[in-house]
């Protein structure tokens, strides 16, 4: 096995496995403390699609193969199966104990060095493969270490792209990846699913298309990874520079029923897409309804989300454990005249008005609904109550965490506690719903705030939203997960087309509908008054419906399977 480099290159830090640190850093978010196995890499690649990335890949039982991040070595290990006497495989590995595990498994046919991807290519002068094979770490911005980082968002720099503080570490190790390859090289990688639909990959869609004169994307009805819900997809791909290249989209059930057969016999989709402004979701449209997305989002008789309202993130507490309260802990703590009514779920806003006796509903049944704020008082202007709570929370360190840390010294002043006109929940299960806030509440950062411009009603916007247009564009315009949510954030909400707001279409009305017969039979009705009011015929607002529930239903089915 290779050693570091001996010209400075250091023996790095842990890298994790595909998806790993993804997984660790997730439950980190969600006050789980991930063990040390699972920075290591707790979830590699299953067996079945180790074969077959290796399979599809290497064609020649003399082809030199990289893998760029091959934690234990399972992806190596299936490369090196494929490969005769005169073929080579290598891998790049951060763990120098991962990295040995790697070296044991590949056996002779493979060499595996220790330290960073990204110093690795750097220091080559010849690195051309025939194929590249991999399934690289899922690690956010703010995780990203920055000595790697650097050298990762110069690589993609070199290329073109201009990488930003929402560009994950998978973006990077995919052009590392493409610039490995020699012409007529074969890429084969288990990537998130963020790559079709996430605007901080639209570059590296772009950047693909032009790099290879064939890709092929195989999604999964069920989810890849057990234990993960992040949806999985492989890219496959020829290298060869070119205009566009063909592409090929495949759904099979799951990691059982994938087939080569089936790759190969694959057609190319015929659909031209703009790849630095449409995602390639879109690839999943029909051409015929691809062509009416396009002419509905210039048309004059709608207008988008923005126009008529600002969508802003919830409140961040820094610590929701610590600053949202239900009755009866507000009341034992003494501190109930200190707090905010609240939703911070989307079980508390079932329908398209919140009102007072909804909000009072909650309180009956002792619901997290209430947002502690103490105020501007420094520590000896708070109350005896609101000190013992502080003295408190700071034993159990709450005032360590990121987003009260940059509070000190008084970590405990929430900041922006307006109260919005409306709210949309941030992670949705059926469509982006605007809710009339008359119950006066603010809301945490699951749900996202509104705020109306100058001359429009809340609830004419509210009632608004339930129309097919504006959801099928947030299946296409949003990102979903493998848990089956849709997740839209407040500047792709803002650019969601949305018919103009009737005041004659009770918001009361449509609200009933909504909670007591589902969210269809109110697009019925709406689809009926602005839709079809503004001139769209029946067989384009069936054609909406019908992306909506078909993009809808793939990633509400695959959290059921």
């Amino acid at each position: 096995m290779s050693e570091a480099s001996s010209d400075g290159g250091p023996k790095l830090c842990s890298v994790v496995s595909p998806l790993a640190q993804f997984a660790a850093l997730r439950g980190a978010r969600n006050g789980v403390v991930p063990d040390g196995a699972k920075l290591r890499g707790g979830y590699y690649t299953p067996d079945a699609i180790a074969s077959f990335l290796a399979q599809w890949a290497i064609r020649d039982p003399a082809a030199r193969v990289l893998e760029p991040s091959c934690g234990d070595g399972q992806l190596l290990a299936a490369a090196t199966a494929r490969l005769g006497p005169d073929g080579h495989a290598e891998g790049i590995e951060l763990f120098e104990e991962e990295a040995q595990k790697a070296a044991a498994r590949a056996g002779t046919r493979a060499t595996v060095v220790v330290g960073d991807a990204f110093s690795w290519f750097d220091s080559c002068s010849d690195a051309f493969y025939d194929a590249c094979i991999g399934n690289p770490p899922f690690i956010r911005y703010q995780s990203f270490p920055e000595e790697h980082r650097v050298q990762a968002f110069a690589l993609m720099a070199a290329e073109g792209l201009r990488p930003t503080r929402l560009t994950n570490a998978w973006v990077p190790f995919v052009v590392l990846a493409t610039r490995c390859l020699r012409p007529g090289g074969r890429l084969s990688l288990v990537l998130p699913a963020e790559l079709l639909q996430v605007g901080y990959a639209a570059e590296l869609r772009e950047y693909l298309v032009r790099k290879f004169g064939q890709l092929t994307v195989v999604t999964f009805k069920r989810l890849v990874f057990p234990g993960v819900q992040q949806e999985t997809v492989l890219l496959l791909g020829v290298r060869g520079d070119c205009d566009a290249a063909s592409m090929r989209f495949i759904e099979a059930e799951s990691i059982d029923d994938l087939r080569l057969e089936q790759v190969l016999a694959a057609q190319p989709v015929r659909a031209d897409l703009d790849h630095a402004r449409e995602k390639w979701i879109q690839y999943f449209l029909s051409a015929s309804e691809l062509a009416l997305v396009r002419e509905l989002e210039a048309a004059d008789a709608f207008t988008t989300l923005g126009e008529l309202a600002e969508v802003d993130v919830g409140i961040v507490t820094g610590r929701n454990e610590f600053f949202v309260l239900s009755p009866s802990q507000a009341d034992a703590l003494g501190l109930r005249r200190s707090c905010l009514p609240l939703v911070g779920r989307s079980a508390q806003t079932p329908g398209l008005v919140l009102r007072k006796s909804d909000w009072a509903s909650l309180v009956e049944q002792d619901s997290k609904c209430l947002l502690l704020q103490l105020g501007e008082e420094d520590r000896d202007s708070l109350s005896d109550a609101g000190r013992a709570y502080v003295e408190w929370g700071e034993r159990h360190g709450v005032h360590k965490g990121y987003k009260c840390r940059i509070r000190l010294p008084n970590w405990w002043r929430v900041p922006s506690t307006w109260v919005p006109d409306a709210f949309l929940l941030r992670q949705i299960h059926d469509g982006p719903r605007i809710i009339e806030n008359k119950a006066k509440a603010t809301s945490t950062d699951t749900i996202h705030r509104v705020r109306v411009r100058p001359g429009v009603d809340p609830g004419a916007l509210a009632a608004a939203s339930v129309n097919s247009l504006t959801f099928a564009f947030s299946e296409i315009r949003g990102r979903s997960y493998g848990g089956g949510v849709l997740e839209l954030e407040p500047t792709e909400a803002e650019a969601l087309p949305y018919p103009k707001p009737d005041p004659s279409l009770s918001v009361e009305s449509v609200d009933h509908l909504v909670r007591r017969h589902g969210t269809r039979r109110a697009l019925d009705e709406v689809d009926d008054a602005l839709l079809r009011g503004a001139g769209l015929r029946k067989s384009d607002i069936r054609a909406l419906r019908t992306i909506w529930e078909r993009l809808s239903a793939r990633r509400i089915n695959r959290k059921r399977r």
